[in-house]
């Protein structure tokens, strides 16, 4: 689109416009921009103009100073601003840098305000900004130079060490620790502040800034006072702060310290530094390692260090100092060389003297002994001048020993040399003699002398002393003798000795003048060695020396001879060329031409002699070179045969022999073969590689060989070897092979084969070869067992091949059995196993294996256990189930249902489950494996008899339909455990019946419910109708036998049949009760199995050829699962634990017609019916029990409808029992008696009442209601003053009168006493208690008391408490009686206590009392302090007595009863004689108040104390009694405390 000229002056004018305005604005922000900086500099006292801004980029010099004048200003002006202040003026700076100087960097302004910071001390808050907790961060490079130069300043600044600059350049220096230039500063610092002034040393920071080598500060450490160079480690570490850390630096520190040290007269440190400094290389101290080496001697100063520090010397010393060392080296060398014989010979030199004058005495203990030896001329002049030539004659003749001649120029007389040479006389007098002695000496063994001669490794002490006296002499130009040079030669080269050695005493031999004295010590040198490798040795030596003699006939002087020497020695391993040898022989004299013959003919019969020894150790090499075969074979042979024992590689050496010495070349071979096959040293691999070569040679005497190994070799080999025989039946093929080429006939290897192969030798043993070596890597397999040399081997064939077969070998040997078994044809023997059979026995040990793990209760503590079986069991199954197709049925089915069971935990494993998640996933990742196990199942079942017998997908559809209430959570984990393991056990029998039968089955003994059941079983039969397919014309039968009720009967009918053949297992009867207990699922369903499982019990109950224990039993679990509520307690524990009574049941429901009774209305009389029931489970009882007693008597129901009949029928029993059980069996009678008689007693009482109480069809019922409430309670007065007796109180007569007759009374009143605690009644009526109390008084009349007591009857108390009155009167109070605590229990419990303190005429029972109550406060107290004595008892064990009940009970109880029959002084006096009150307070009104006191706290304690069944047991035999009294004191004392307080008022 175009604009025309009017629109596009306008755009412009508008675009005008707009810049101007964006101008303005930027104009006017620069404006407030420098403002707001104008302000901030005023504030900081740099005020500026404006136009100041304006100029800005000009000066930025100038910018940089304000802004440092600024943070001077801010910092003078106020020293000790606060963080706050200083984060102000950062904000400050950096709004200056935004508004007003923005060239500059921002990291500039950083810097400086760091630098500000550091100068005002603020070091906290400058570490934060250099290390960027700030607006920014420097780079670290800057922020350490920005610190070290403050630091600096700081110290730099300080005008002393302790002034505060310098504590603040260290502060300065710990923001960056770990800064290594930071750390040098700070190394500085310490160095001059704390190292320097510890050594005396005070250097002033200016001071150090003018110095610049640091080493001057060391140097003038070392010499600021006495003893500062001892500190040798501190002055290096001061060094080392002042920056001299190179190994150079801390040289240069040791060199000033050991001079200051030689200085300061301390040699010992200056040659310890010295020697330091040498092994550096440090050459700058040469001159005082010199100096000390050639000083005075120091401790741990030998002739090695002197060496050392003087070769150390030598090497860095000046031209004109090193003639003058180097002597000096030489003269320590020569006594280095001299005190070392003296150690290792343990002699010293002996003095020389003139006629008995001694000169000087060895040894001289310094080198500067040695050195400046004064000249011995001077004494020598002082002896007259016969001793004078007596003494040279003596030195001269030494000399002549070594020295044959002079070959020092211009010095041809002795006499000249030893007086004008101190050394060489004082060496020759003191020294000569003592070596020469050593040099004569022979030695027994070789002492360790290293270096002394190059390429010599030791040598002996005479050795040494030759080589020192060599040495010396050449240094002192005297020519040694030919003599001394030999023997030098001859120690070299003594045995045992090497090449090297035998060259080097040939080196000395050719300095010999008489070179005919070489060849005499060469030749004795190769008749005294023995090792072949020496007697070489020597002989090339020999031809060398004697090539190097005639080759030196041309050389003119030492220097042609020294050349060639050298030349030669590095030719000395290689041999002569021919045309050496020639120009050899032409160039010797016939002399050495003979002797070289005569060493070659010397060492061509040690070669021969070498080459058998090695072959044949020990050997007679001369009889072998004689010819002798007889020898020689019996050698040889003997040779071969040691290859059994020892390996040994010598075919090709033996053979050789054999070639060389004419013998049986195959004989040998043969021999050597069978040796070397039978050996156990040798390895398959080894014989291979030694006979390989020979090969060729076996296979041209193959008939031989194969007769060989048939008679010799194979019978000798173990079977275990595979290998070895793997190598052998290949030989024996390609020997088979070679001779059906040649066709030539094989020999005979067993002349009656068993079972010979049809194949031919050489396919035959080739096939076992390869066989062999297939299964080689099974250990312990004998092949033997498995095949022979002709074919296999039937009778172990089979027992070996399984006792190997494992995971590893498996396929091998079914591979192996295969294909040997196919060496047969046809017909196969029929006892050789398959190579099928091979796979199903391995597969049977892997499930043995799995089946002995799984009995171990380990696999089932824990969840995570248990997952790794199943997964080894899953591992196992993936293993197998490549082997499993090919069996055949019914293997197969065998196998799977191992599989299946394998995995089964103990009966009581289920049990002990508690709802696991864990355990949960565990039993559905089973369940998942047994479904996978059947759906594998359905693949194998490919066989029509298979498909006819089971059928896996009706158990596939069972564990489906577990496994989906297992998830829903239907079924618990320990009832789906419970089904696993049941049905484990039973499962896969048969068709589709027997497995749902099966799966049931397993479902109740684990406890699941009918509704779990009803589930399972409708979803199977969902799956299978009765016309479908799958269901065989053999199992029609579903329609009427796979119902609810007949599959429940048939269970039942099983369990019942265990139970009437005597199984004591009840377990799975409970459980299959128990399942039918609760109202779910179909109702209707439920109602048919209720009433067949009860109409079966109940045949089975009336079956009177049962015996009688057996009937009882089921009636006692029909009569159980009735029972509701209350009912349920009478039963056993045993019914109670295990089995669930059924909700909603009516037993009425199943009483047919002809059975059931009615009242007069026409209903059902449910009580007959019930009472028939129990009638029939009592009599049942009742007769197990009488049949100890009189086994002909029966009680049958009919005995039992009335009490009468049953009493009568009892008392007739009861004559019959004469023994302590007959007296329990009747104790026992009665107690099963009891239930039933008095619930018919509780039901008439209650018939009787409703008809009394609820007849409403008169017209009367409602008048006289205003007098209700006086009629109840006079009904009340009535009902408290009847006593209930009980129905069966004859037959308890009966049973008192026997136990009584057997002195039995405790039990006779624990019988009664735990009477009281039921409601059955009183156990006797007021006559038979008479006549009872009657017959007891005549026996004991305290125990009659206590059993009237026991009963409610007061008149019979009475009775018999006047005849203990007058028992009491008469004899008195015996220790048994006065401690008889149940007769007290009972007193205080009937309340008679009331009349007997009341009544006078029983004043002797009230003291008897009184006595019984003093005489148990006394033991109570007593065993109070006892138990205070004994802190270990507890509270809980200290209450099991009675005298704690005594203290509880029965004491306030007698209290009581004393106040309430106004004997309240009594009372309190005995409470204060309890409490041990002082007798000055026994007043009455202390004793009262005592008396209450006592009481009320004990009110307390039974109020707040509650009494067990366990803590009463020693009650016995008044537990119910003591209870009952503890319940009475509770309200009898507040009634007494009411009366005291009456009295008080």
């Amino acid at each position: 689109m175009y604009l025309t000229g009017t629109q596009k002056s306008k755009v412009d004018l508008q675009c005008t416009a707009n810049s101007e305005v964006e101008g303005l604005k930027k104009r006017l922000k620069l404006a407030e921009g420098h403002i707001e900086a104008g302000r901030l500099l005023a504030l900081y006292q740099v005020p500026k103009p404006i136009t100041f801004f304006l100029e800005r980029h000009s000066d930025e010099k100038s910018v940089k100073q304000i802004l440092r004048l600024i943070l001077s200003k801010f910092i003078r002006r106020q020293p000790g601003r606060s963080d706050n202040d200083w984060a102000n003026m950062w904000h400050d700076l950096h709004t200056l840098q935004e508004k007003a100087f923005p060239f500059l960097d921002l990291e500039y302004m950083l810097m400086e305000f760091c630098r500000g910071l550091l100068k005002a001390g603020k070091f906290s808050l400058a570490r934060n900004y250099l290390k960027g907790t700030g607006s920014g961060a420097l780079a670290t490079d800057k922020a350490e130079n920005l610190v070290i130069q403050a630091a600096r300043e700081y110290f730099f600044s300080a005008s002393s060490l302790t002034c505060s600059e310098i504590w603040k350049a260290k502060e300065c220096l710990n923001i960056f620790p770990s800064s290594r230039n930071v750390c040098a500063e700070a190394d500085i610092i310490d160095a001059l502040t704390v190292r320097l002034p510890n050594l005396g040393v005070n250097l002033l920071p200016v001071q150090f800034r003018q110095i610049k080598d640091p080493m001057e500060i060391i140097k003038l450490t070392i010499t600021s006072q006495g003893g500062t160079y001892l500190n040798v480690d501190e002055l290096i570490e001061i060094a080392k702060l002042l920056g001299l850390s190179s190994q150079d630096d801390i040289s240069l520190v040791q060199e000033a310290v050991a001079r200051e040290a030689a200085v300061a007269g301390d040699l010992q440190l200056a040659f310890d530094l010295c020697l330091v400094l040498a092994k550096k290389g440090h050459g700058s101290v040469w001159d005082l390692c010199a100096a000390l080496a050639r000083g005075p001697a120091l401790e741990n100063m030998d002739i090695s260090s002197r060496k050392q520090l003087l070769g150390f010397a030598l090497s860095h010393c000046d031209e004109e100092s090193i003639g003058e060392l180097l002597h000096a080296w030489k003269d320590l060398d020569m006594q280095g060389q001299c005190e070392t014989l003296m150690m290792l010979s343990g002699t010293d030199p002996p003095k020389f003297s003139v006629h008995g004058s001694s000169i000087i005495s060895y040894p001289l203990h310094s080198t500067h002994d040695m050195v400046d030896l004064r000249d011995l001329s001077t004494p020598v002049n002082d002896i007259n001048n016969d001793d004078q030539e007596v003494h040279f004659n003596n030195i001269r003749n030494i000399l002549s020993v070594f020295a044959k001649y002079l070959s020092v120029e211009n010095l041809s007389d002795w006499d000249s040399i030893l007086k004008e040479n101190g050394k060489v006389l004082s060496f020759a007098a003191l020294r000569l003699p003592w070596l020469l002695k050593l040099s004569q000496e022979a030695e027994s063994k070789k002492k360790t002398i290293p270096g002394s001669i190059p390429g010599k490794q030791y040598v002996n002490v005479r050795t040494q002393a030759i080589v020192t006296i060599l040495s010396w002499l050449g240094r002192n130009g005297f020519a040694p003798k030919d003599d001394l040079i030999a023997c030098l030669a001859k120690s070299i080269m003594e045995s045992p000795v090497t090449e090297e050695e035998d060259i080097l005493g040939c080196s000395f031999l050719l300095n010999l003048t008489d070179e005919f004295h070489g060849v005499q010590i060469i030749e004795e040198q190769a008749k005294t060695r023995e090792e072949y490798k020496e007697i070489c040795s020597i002989m090339n030596v020999g031809m060398m020396y004697g090539l190097l003699h005639n080759s030196g006939v041309s050389c003119e002087g030492p220097a042609q001879r020294r050349e060639l020497l050298l030349r030669k020695f590095q030719e000395k391993h290689t041999s002569l060329t021919s045309d050496e040898r020639d120009r050899m022989d032409k160039a010797q004299s016939s002399f050495w031409r003979d002797w070289k013959l005569k060493l070659e003919e010397q060492k061509r019969v040690a070669d021969h002699s070498r080459v058998l020894e090695q072959i044949i150790p020990g050997v007679e090499t001369a009889r072998f070179l004689s010819g002798d075969i007889a020898y020689i074979e019996s050698v040889v042979f003997s040779l071969v045969e040691s290859v059994k024992l020892e390996k040994k590689q010598i075919l090709k050496d033996v053979l050789k022999v054999a070639y060389t010495y004419g013998l049986d070349h195959t004989k040998v071979l043969l021999q050597y073969i069978g040796s070397v096959l039978i050996s156990e040293v040798w390895t398959t691999e080894d014989i291979i590689a030694e006979i390989s070569e020979s090969k060729r040679e076996i296979l041209a005497s193959a008939a031989e060989v194969i007769k060989t190994i048939s008679l010799s070799v194979y019978p000798a080999i173990d079977g275990r070897d595979k290998q070895r025989l793997a190598y052998i039946y290949g030989l024996l093929s390609d020997c088979s092979v070679q001779l059906e080429e040649a066709k030539d006939s094989l020999p005979i290897i067993d002349p009656d084969p068993v079972h010979t192969s049809t194949l031919g030798l050489a396919r035959f043993c080739k096939m076992i070869e390869q066989e062999c070596r297939r299964v080689s890597f099974i250990e312990n397999l004998n092949f033997k067992h498995i095949a022979g040399l002709r074919g296999l081997n039937l009778e172990c064939f089979n027992s070996e091949v399984c006792a190997h077969i494992d995971e590893h070998s498996v396929e091998a040997l079914a591979t192996m059995v295969q294909n040997l078994v196919g060496l047969l044809g046809d017909p196969v023997p029929e006892s050789l196993i398959s190579w099928q059979y091979v796979y199903r026995h391995h597969v049977l040990n892997l499930l043995t294996t799995l089946e002995t793990k799984a009995t171990r209760e380990t696999y089932f503590r824990s969840p995570e256990d248990f997952h790794c079986l199943i997964n080894e069991l899953e591992q196992t199954y993936d293993t197998c189930k490549s082997y499993i197709r090919d069996f055949e049925y019914p293997g197969v089915m065998d196998i799977m249902k191992r599989f299946f069971s394998v995995i089964i935990p103990h009966n009581n494993f289920a049990e002990s489950l508690s709802f696991d998640l864990a355990w949960q996933d565990s039993l559905i990742l089973l369940l998942n494996f047994w479904l996978r196990l059947t759906d594998d199942m359905q693949e194998f079942a490919s066989h029509d008899s298979l498909k006819e017998n089971i059928r896996p997908e009706c158990l596939m559809e069972c564990l489906k339909a577990l496994v989906a209430m297992v998830v829903e959570g239907k079924i618990s984990p320990s009832r789906g455990w419970g089904t696993v393991v049941s049905y484990g056990k039973c499962g896969l029998l048969g068709g589709v019946a027997v497995e749902i039968s099966n799966f049931c089955r397993a479902m109740i003994f684990s406890g699941c419910g009918f509704e779990a059941i009803v589930g399972v079983f409708s979803e199977v039969l969902s799956q299978f109708p009765s016309g479908s397919t799958l269901i065989t014309d053999t199992q029609r039968y579903l329609d009427s036998a796979l119902d609810l009720p007949n599959l429940y009967l048939s269970i039942l009918e099983t369990i019942l049949q265990d139970l009437a053949s005597g199984s004591l297992e009840h377990q799975n009867l409970h459980r299959f009760l128990s399942s039918l207990s609760k109202l779910e699922g179909d109702l209707d369903q439920l109602k048919r199995v209720r009433h067949a499982v009860w109409a079966r019990i109940a045949m089975f109950s009336d079956d009177m050829q049962l015996p009688c224990h057996l009937r009882v039993y089921a009636l006692e679990l029909m009569q159980f699962i009735t029972a509701t509520g209350r009912y349920l307690k009478g039963f056993s524990a045993e019914l109670q634990a295990n089995v669930l009574p059924w909700d909603g049941w009516d037993n009425l429901e199943i009483t047919t017609a002809s059975a059931e009774t009615f009242d007069n209305h026409g209903v059902p009389n449910v009580k007959d019916a019930s009472s028939k029931f129990t009638n029939t489970l009592v009599a049942l009882k009742s007769s197990q029990l009488v049949s100890t007693i009189s086994p002909s008597t029966e009680i049958t129901s009919d005995i039992l409808s009335t009490a009468g009949s049953a009493i009568s029928c009892f008392l007739k029993v009861s004559e019959a029992a004469i023994s302590e059980s007959h007296i329990d069996a009747l104790l026992a009678i009665l107690g099963e008696w009891e239930g039933l008689f008095t619930t018919r007693k509780e039901e008439t009482d209650l018939a009787e009442a409703s008809d009394t109480g609820n007849s409403w069809s008169n017209d009367d019922w409602d008048e006289g209601w205003e007098s209700f409430q006086e009629e109840s309670v006079e009904k009340e007065v009535v009902r408290e003053n009847t006593l209930s007796v009980h129905p069966l109180h004859a037959c308890w007569m009966e049973i008192f009168k026997k136990l009584v007759m057997q002195f039995r009374f405790r039990d006779l009143l624990k019988l009664i006493d735990q009477s009281i605690a039921k409601t059955s009644g009183i156990l006797l009526d007021e006559e038979g208690a008479h006549s009872l109390s009657q017959i007891v008084v005549d026996v004991d009349c305290f125990f009659a008391l206590k059993m009237a007591l026991v009963l409610p009857y007061e008149a019979i108390q009475l009775q018999c408490l006047d005849s203990v009155e007058n028992k009491l009167k008469q004899g008195g109070v015996s220790d048994t009686v006065g401690r008889d605590h149940e007769l007290l229990v009972l007193v205080l419990s009937s309340g008679i206590v009331s009349s007997i303190i009341t009544n006078s005429s029983y004043g002797t029972t009230f003291s008897y009392l009184c006595y019984m109550v003093g005489n148990f406060s006394r033991l109570g107290q007593e065993a109070q302090l006892l138990s205070l004595k004994h802190r270990g008892t507890s509270d809980r064990e200290s209450k099991k007595n009675f005298l704690f009940l005594f203290r509880r009970v029965l004491f306030p109880c007698f209290l009581a009863e004393l106040v309430k029959a106004g004997q309240q002084i009594l009372a309190g006096f005995l409470v204060t004689k309890y409490m041990h009150t002082n007798a000055s307070l026994s007043l009455i009104n202390v004793a009262e108040a005592s008396l209450r006191r006592y009481l009320e706290s004990q009110l307390k304690v039974l109020q707040g104390d509650e009494f067990s069944r366990e803590d009463m047991n020693f009650c016995e035999p008044l537990v119910n009694t003591v209870s009952s009294l503890r319940e009475r004191l509770v309200n009898l004392i507040p009634s007494v405390l009411s009366l005291l307080s009456t009295n008080d008022r």
